[in-house]
Order: structure tokens, then sequence, then C-alpha cells
């Protein structure tokens, strides 16, 4: 916020103090709320397009208009460089050498990310839905990485350079004055009025952006895991936030926010803890299930006999729940207890449970444990691009269900949608006969 009001200091003259910074967190809250009231797609994920073309339009003007052969050479070293000290620097705490740098620096940023990260991670994991880790990571991880190389490197370069010629002194201005250090490197460039109208545009689209993301997340947390709240909540969190920013301004500005940041950071390092367990687990989960699919021809398992054509129609259909409750009731019940009776001749014990979005059958086996085999109705939201022919607006907003079969020994689940009971008797068989393998009986 304070460089926003640095930005309209330098472009109209606006004076640099609290009460202008207050209004400016009320325009910013106005324009994040009707960001989310428009929701994820339109609102914000066109937000975040224009923050992006704003952002690499100034990148590349500063990379042009500036040293561009020294700032290609400090990108190259400069990335060298960080990969020759990262472990060193990652492990330093000044111990021996006490500096206010890792508490202002280092650890609010720490801090800082923390905080962030349940917002970031839901926001992340809600647009990412459908692409695989590697993509995940790719996309997350190493490309914005390296955009972050080539964003500082670029402006922070450039401030070098012009220190090290001696047309500005831009070091002087970053120990007095963080916020207006950007504008006094963009006035020695060419066209340095527009050039910092649009920074200041685009600090005004990050401030944005972050906003209503982090208000819609937490409108989804408060709300049950609801992908689409009522529009009156986004308002009513988006309201939040900025109420909450202007009491820290007030309260103590910069030093408040670090402060907050931190604090609210210490707890959820905790829980990110146990976070990276759970997900450690579901990967060896995944891929214990990978393995034990591909040894299934050694335990002599006969592969459901579902055809391509069923398994594509079935995926591009649109279920309701009661076609998915009447395909539980008059398809997988009477092929449960169509097993279970042949069970109960060969001496087991198996029990049926079933409802109106379930069906299961479990067998006792004593000390070894017990075999589950259930299916239920489990909704999702409509992505637009899963379906063959575009779906009205009404379908877009409403669930649409799938069957979902889950057996024991952290078996991932699998759709079973439009099975008939011949080909899930043989999906049930396929996972009692691998459980069997993995815990003999005698």
């Amino acid at each position: 916020m304070l460089q926003v009001n640095a930005g309209f200091s330098y472009l109209l003259g606006l004076p640099t103090n609290a009460p202008v910074q207050l209004v400016l967190i009320a325009a910013i809250t106005g324009m994040a709320t009707l960001s989310v009231v428009m929701g994820l797609d339109k609102g914000v994920k066109r937000l975040s397009e224009l923050n992006i073309a704003l952002a690499g339009l100034l990148l590349a003007f500063v990379l042009v208009a500036g040293s561009t052969v020294f700032l290609l050479q400090a990108f190259v070293q400069n990335i060298g460089s960080y990969l020759s000290e990262v472990v060193q620097r990652t492990f330093r705490l000044y111990a021996y050498e006490p500096n206010p740098w890792l508490g202002d620096w280092t650890l609010f940023y720490w801090g800082w990310w923390i905080a962030w990260s349940p917002f970031v991670g839901m926001f992340i994991a809600r647009i990412s839905r459908g692409r695989t880790i590697r993509q995940f990571v790719g996309g997350v991880l190493l490309v914005p990485t390296l955009f972050t190389f080539l964003w500082m490197t670029v402006f922070g370069n450039t401030a070098i350079a012009l220190d090290l010629t001696g047309a500005a002194n831009i070091a002087d201005t970053v120990a007095n004055n963080l916020p207006v250090a950007l504008f006094e490197t963009l006035e020695q460039l060419p066209l340095a009025t527009v050039v910092s109208g649009i920074a200041t545009l685009l600090i005004i689209t990050f401030f944005v952006t972050s906003a209503d993301s982090g208000a819609l997340v937490i409108d989804m947390i408060t709300s049950g895991a609801a992908e689409n709240p009522p529009v009156w909540q986004r308002v009513f969190w988006a309201v939040c936030a900025g109420g909450i920013a202007a009491v820290l301004l007030v309260a103590g500005g910069l030093q408040a926010l670090q402060t907050a940041a931190i604090a609210s950071a210490l707890p959820f390092a905790i829980v990110m803890v146990f976070i990276c367990y759970g997900l450690l687990r579901a990967l060896q989960m995944e891929g214990r299930e990978a393995l034990d699919l591909s040894s299934e021809d050694q335990v002599g398992i006969a592969e459901a006999p579902v055809g391509w054509q069923q398994r594509l129609a079935t995926i591009t259909r649109f279920y309701a729940r009661g076609e998915i409750a009447a395909f539980l009731t008059n398809t997988a019940a009477p092929a449960l207890q169509a097993v279970a009776a042949q069970m109960r001749e060969s001496g087991l014990s198996p029990t049926l449970v079933h409802g109106a979005d379930l069906a299961e059958l479990h067998v006792s086996h004593g000390e070894r444990g017990g075999f589950r085999y259930q299916l239920r109705a489990r909704g999702f939201r409509a992505p637009s691009f899963a379906w063959a022919e575009p779906l009205k607006a009404s379908e877009r907003e409403r669930l649409h269900y799938r069957a979902m079969a889950h057996s024991s020994d952290s078996d991932q689940p699998h759709d079973v949608t439009g099975y008939t009971q011949e080909q899930l008797i043989n999906d049930l068989l396929n996972r009692y006969a691998r459980f069997r393998h993995s815990r003999p009986m005698a």
C-alpha cells in the first residue's frame, strides 16, 4: 500500500500519509469485492490475466530500455550465484554475527508466505484440478521461480547499473524511502511517466488479485468447502480483509503487519509438518496401488471387461444424483448380494450395507483384518472442458455425480459409473483377490 501511495505521489502529487493510504485500501477492497462477486472465471481469472500481461509488458520494456546486455549477463550470473550458495544461505542464522537482516527480511518473509500458504495453496489447488503432479510442480514452482529470477534481475540490476554509472543513487533511496525506489529507477528510463503509471496499475492489480483470491478461499473454508458460496459471504470476507489491513496500518504500519504475519505463521508451521506427512502418505498409497495393479497378472486376476465405448459414454455424460442413487440400488446392490451369497456358500460371513448413496460389502478375516468394498455417490463440480457438448449455465453451477468404488488396503477410489452387474462383480473380485494375495489366509 505504501508503494501504491508512492506511485500516486509521483504521478499526481498526492501526499504520502495514513489518510490517503486508508482511502487507497478502501478503493482496492472495493475492486477486490467486485472481482470476488463476479466469481472465479469472470472476475479473478480475468484480473489475473490482466496482471500477468501488465507484468510482462513492464518487464520487457525495462529489459529493452535498460542495459540489456548487462541485464542478460547478470541474469545468468545471478542464477549461478544462487545455486552455488543456496544451501549455505538456507542454514545461515547469523549465530556468530548477529544481524537484524535475519528478522527484518528472512524471518518476515518466512512468516509471510507460511501465513499465506493456506489461501494460496487452496486457490492454486482449485485452479489446477486435473493436472498431474509434474505439471503442478512445473507450473507452480519452477516457472514462477525462473520468472522471479528474471524479474529481480531486470529491476534490481537496472538500479545497480544506474548506481554504478552515477546516473542516480538508488541505494540511498532504498535505505531512506523504499517505496519510492522503483519510481526513481523508472524515472531514468524513456517514457518515465507512462511507465510509472503502468507500474502503479500493476501494483494495484497485484493487491486486488491477492485480496480477492484470499477472500474467496476464506469463504470456501468457512462455508464447509462449498465451491460456490453465497455472494453475500464473499462480500463479507473481502470487506473484512480490507478492514484488517486498515486496522494494521493505523495500529503500526509495516511493523504491525510484520508482527501479525509472523505471529499467525508460527502455529501453522506445525500444521504444515502434518500436511507434508499426509502428502507423503498419499503418494505412497498411490504408488502401492500402482504396484498392486502391475502384479495382478501374477495372481491370476482377470480384468473387468469394460469396453472403451461404454467408458467414454459414461465419462461424457452428466449424471444427476438420483441416477447414481438408482444405479446403486438397481445394479450395485444386487451385484454385492450375489457375491455375498456365494461367499456364504464358501464358509465366509459377509455383511451388506445399503443406503441412498451407499452400497458396501464387508468380509471379516479375524486377526488378518477385513476386506471392504464400498460404492458411494460423490458429487463433482462440472469443469467446462469435460463434456462433449457445452453445458447450460444451470448445469455448470450444479454438481454432477459419479459412483466411486473404494476397497481395503488403501485402494484409491475409482469410477465405476455405468458398470453392469457382471463388471462390478469382476471389479470387486479383482480387489478381493489382491487383498487375499497380500494377506495370505493360511
